[in-house]
Parts: structure tokens; sequence; C-alpha cells
């Protein structure tokens, strides 16, 4: 069978490729930019009735939702990024949920730019009291889940910072100036992974 990664790396498709190039897979990269072209949209719509990437087949089987496809992944390849012990893929799983539930919410990224001051400066007191819990979290340790790097690191980070966005959560906003040096070290020591570095040569 063989992987395919549909989705400019330019955007969330970068997640699932920085976690692809992190496990090790083979992979053929789908570079479709259906905001841009029609015939990209069309051939999404056929894979992802949401039209939006990434989309990942395996042969036959197709997936969509980034988190999904790189949980899958992992459960694909194993290895030292997929927790054997249960508790620990537990907290796997609940840090890359988390992620999406409390990081990338779509009503809180708009709002930030909104012309209503007071509807942009909760969103962003929002942002940074969920930044904080992850600060907290990253207190004494390397990784999410203790001294090792795993796909609990990934999601999350790939969460807050794509490969073009220069080690900044959202490409603006750096840690360490809201007093959170945890999470700026730890962001830092992800986002300068090779894996980082392949996905922004992509397309």
């Amino acid at each position: 069978m063989t992987l395919r990664l549909y989705g400019a790396a330019h955007s969330r498709a970068s997640r699932s490729l920085i976690a692809a190039e992190e496990l090790g897979l083979r992979y053929e990269h789908v570079p479709i930019v259906p905001w841009e072209k029609p015939e990209d949209r069309e051939a999404l719509l056929r894979l992802n009735p949401n039209a939006r990437v990434p989309v990942l087949t395996d042969g036959a089987f197709v997936l969509w939702e980034s988190m999904a496809i790189n949980l899958y992944l992992g459960d694909l390849a194993g290895g030292p990024l997929w927790p054997g012990d249960p508790a620990v893929r537990g907290l796997m799983y609940q840090w890359s949920i988390w992620a999406q539930t409390t990081i990338d919410v779509m009503a809180r990224h708009l709002a930030r730019f909104s012309d209503d001051a007071a509807v942009k400066a909760k969103a962003e007191a929002e942002r940074l009291a969920a930044l904080a819990i992850l600060d907290r979290a990253l207190q004494g340790r390397a990784y999410l889940l203790g001294e090792t790097f795993t796909l609990a690191d990934v999601n999350v980070a790939a969460t807050l910072c794509e490969p073009w966005e220069n080690g900044l959560v959202d490409g603006n906003l750096d840690p360490a100036d809201y007093g959170m040096p945890a999470l700026g070290d730890w962001l830092r020591r992800c986002t300068s992974r090779d894996s980082w570095t392949r996905v922004r040569a992509l397309q």
C-alpha cells in the first residue's frame, strides 16, 4: 500500500507531514491547494466532504482530520514515538485532543483579529490561559510525557507552530515574553528538529 498525504506544506497539512517525517514513514506528498485551484478543490471533495486538508489515503482507506491522521500514523508505525504503556499512551491522546479542543479553536483565532476590542482582548486572554496550562505541565521535564520525545510533542507543537512560523506560537507569540519559559524552551526543542526543517522545504 502507498501512503499519500494531500495538502500543501504551507497549511494544516504540515502537522501530518511532520508526523510522517518523525515516524520515518515512506509516503507520497500531494501538495494540493484547494483554496487557490478549483480542480484541487474538486479532487479534494472526492476524498473529504469538508473540503479541507490534510487527507491521508492508505490504499483504499481514506482518513481526514490532522489529529486522527497523526494518531493513525503513530499506530501504524509504532516505534519510540508511540508509547507502549496504555496509560502513557492515554496521556498522549489527552494532550493531542486538548490541542484541538483548547488551542486550535477557530472562533478564537477569528476573534483575535476582530475589530471589537473587547472581543479581541477576551480571545487573547483565553489563548494565554491555555498556553499557561501547557507551560505548567512542562515545568521540570523536557517533553510532555517526560524525558522522551513522543508523538504527543509532535501533535501539540505542530498545532501551536507551523514550520514557517519561526518557533513562535501562531507565528507571533514568544512564550518567554509572557513568563512561560518552559513552554518556550520546549517549543524551540520541537521546532528545531529535522522534521520541521524538511517540511518547511516542501511545497
